[in-house]
């Protein structure tokens, strides 16, 4: 995700830390419960990984999570909406760097 394009999807307040966060963080933070985290998880939106026993999230999870609570809380858009926007989203990702390794264009920031 392009760094603007999150800006407009988050809340401005929101620092994404540049290391791996706990699970307790990702709920205080977000405001979850641990169902809906889970439910992201089973449905395949974010990959946390097992470290000592306990599950941590890098910043692209923290950043798909919140671009889903934006989508989910202030849009209103249904888990079966938001797994379509999001394998959307992953396509077109995937085609514009397809175009840019074509025209040997610079990757965007």
């Amino acid at each position: 995700m392009h760094p603007d394009e999150f800006d407009f999807w988050s809340s401005r307040d929101l620092i994404i830390p540049e290391h791996d966060v706990t699970s307790d963080w990702i709920l205080e933070t977000f405001s979850l419960r641990s169902q809906e985290l889970r439910i992201m998880v089973d449905e395949g939106f974010v990959f946390p990984c097992r470290k000592e026993g306990e599950y941590f999230y890098d910043s692209t999870a923290v950043k798909t999570i919140a671009f889903i609570l934006v989508l989910k809380r202030q849009m209103g858009v249904n888990m079966a909406g938001i797994e379509i926007i999001l394998h959307l989203k992953k396509q077109i990702h995937w085609h514009l760097s397809q175009a840019r390794k074509k025209n040997h264009l610079p990757d965007q920031p």
